[in-house]
């Protein structure tokens, strides 16, 4: 189990089971443990406690945010209540709500959200947001709850121009501005969705998409390269034999599959969950814990609500996902994992190793979780829609064209012609994240609703992968279904153009795309009794993915 003794390509050594043969399957049986030598015992103060970490001093509350803002809301919500119902669905009305108004004399100052932003989130603008995140709320649901839905009107609303203002910054969606962001060194902070992130409770502090990709010795780098070389290197030998087994586990634990298990998204999610689990830590899980992992999926919602409107809720969903955190590292504990964390850490430059290591346990479980989890469910959810010719849950009702791919016969055959174009396609169309949070570098001018703005550095600026991968500049027909699209490697995705030419332009590229693919086509394999091969498994001469 000591890393330390093992050649760097061999992140975590070999899986740790043995398979007995079974005399009525050509599936393996389930994995035996090997005999281990003694767990090396952990100090408890180098470790840590997870509870620590999650009920630690709350970090940027702004006063509009504070428990008297809350109690405002509450006593004036009728009030909020009837503007921001008008404010989301009346375009021109979440406009004057988003930056004021030019026939009302200093309403972008003291009127609306960005001014409220602007002036740094003061307690006397409270009301501008309570109405604000009502009207938010409001669109989001009469846009059939899709966050693409919601992007589209809302550029819209602004005039269908290059930006328009959500939350506490700028948005974006062209395929060359979101491109280039891309391909740029990012300045971050701690801030989802356009929005300030709530840590440390509902997110981890220093959690890889808060941290800025400055340059080789930043702590983004450091630690993404830790991540990449425990748990993502697919020259490790590992990596490698546990890849090639993923078909077999799956197989002998889900029996007997049928097409429409696919709506079973239950099913999807804890399959996606062991075969994540096996793969960094070779331990298939068992149902109960793969359940409890499955909640970075279920929680989704959690993530995308500012502070505000969680302390309106009473912390409901912070708890939820707070407990989330407590029980994940849990289960890295009662498997005996510390280890991995503990030379992870010691692995780290001096200046970036924390000061325990459950803290850096509980920042990669939640990218694990979060983006590993969370996003390659959403990735076979989309496929497993597609599949049966159905509109996923979050993706526009209208907005998707399945071509000439009207039948579930037609969408099998296509997947089994293709499956990486397939899958590639789906999540062109449905993407697994839609937008990402960055912050504008240097003094930025743009146009919103036909006026002009200048602002300064340090401004929340979100890009929407989601549209980019439908700007028709690029994406002819960009509606329409077709996995026979020519230059479908450089939908942005995975944070990046994955598989295309310059796909080592993309600094913060996805470093488990190659994964979130092969977990989407085993788990789809198992259930249309395909042999899609896998990308990152290294067989047949077929060379290498890089990851």
């Amino acid at each position: 189990r000591a890393l330390a003794s093992l050649p760097r390509v061999d992140f975590g050594g070999a899986a740790r089971h043995t398979y007995a043969a079974h005399p009525s399957s050509s599936y393996p049986a389930m994995p035996v443990a090997e005999s281990q030598p003694p767990v090396k015992s952990i100090n408890a103060a180098e470790w840590g406690s997870i509870q620590d970490v999650v009920n630690a001093p709350l970090i940027d509350v702004p006063a509009d945010a504070s428990w008297l803002s809350v109690a405002g809301m509450w006593l004036t919500l009728p009030i909020s209540l009837i503007q921001g119902v008008i404010g989301g669905l009346c375009s021109s009305v979440f406009v004057c709500m988003s930056i004021g108004t030019c026939c009302i004399p200093c309403s972008e100052q003291l009127c609306s959200a960005m001014g409220s932003v602007m002036q740094g989130h003061p307690c006397y603008l409270a009301w501008t947001w309570w109405r604000y995140v009502i009207g938010g709320l409001v669109a989001l649901i009469a846009n059939g709850k899709s966050r693409l839905a919601l992007f589209t009107w809302e550029w819209k609303s602004f005039g269908s121009a290059t930006y328009w203002w959500h939350g506490e910054g700028i948005w974006m969606w062209s395929y060359k501005d979101c491109d280039r962001i891309l391909k740029s060194q990012q300045v971050r902070k701690s801030a989802f969705g356009c929005v300030a992130a709530c840590i440390p409770d509902l997110f981890a502090t220093n959690v890889l998409i808060f941290l800025s990709n400055d340059g080789p010795d930043s702590d983004w780098a450091a630690v993404r390269n830790a991540l990449h070389n425990m748990f993502l290197n697919p020259e490790g030998y590992a990596y490698r034999e546990r890849i090639s087994k993923l078909q077999s586990l799956v197989a002998n634990d889900w029996k007997d599959p049928k097409f429409h298990q696919l709506n079973d998204s239950a099913l999807l999610q804890r399959n996606v969950a062991k075969c994540i689990m096996y793969v960094m830590f070779g331990e298939w899980l068992g149902d109960t814990d793969a359940n409890t992992l499955a909640g970075w999926r279920t929680n989704a919602t959690a993530f995308i609500l500012p502070r505000l409107v969680q302390r309106f809720a009473f912390n409901f969903l912070i708890s939820k996902v707070k407990k989330l955190r407590i029980d994940t590292v849990g289960i890295i504990e009662k498997l005996n994992l510390q280890q991995t964390f503990i030379d992870m850490n010691n692995s780290l430059p001096s200046r970036w190793q924390r000061s325990t290591v459950v803290k850096l346990c509980d920042e990669i479980m939640y990218v694990i979780g979060f983006a590993g989890i969370g996003g390659t469910s959403a990735a076979v959810e989309s496929v497993a829609s597609f599949l049966q010719v159905k509109i996923p849950a979050e993706a526009p009702k209208k907005s998707i064209d399945f071509g000439e791919y009207k039948t579930a016969d037609k969408m099998k055959a296509a997947f089994a012609e293709d499956p990486d174009a397939y899958i590639r396609e789906t999540c062109r169309l449905d993407p697994p994240v839609t937008s990402a949070t960055g912050v504008l570098k240097e003094i930025t001018e743009v146009s919103l609703a036909g006026r002009d703005f200048t602002f300064q550095p340090g401004l929340l600026n979100q890009y929407v992968i989601s549209m980019a991968n439908r700007d028709p500049v690029l994406f002819s027909s960009p509606e329409k279904f077709d996995p026979g699209r020519i230059n479908l490697h450089r939908a942005l995705t995975w944070n990046g153009a994955f598989g295309a030419a310059d796909e080592a332009d993309y600094p913060r590229i996805c470093p488990g795309r190659c994964l979130s693919m092969d977990i989407t086509k085993v788990v789809i394999n198992h259930v249309l009794g395909t042999s899609a091969p896998l990308n990152a498994y290294f067989g047949d001469g077929v060379p290498p993915t890089a990851c």
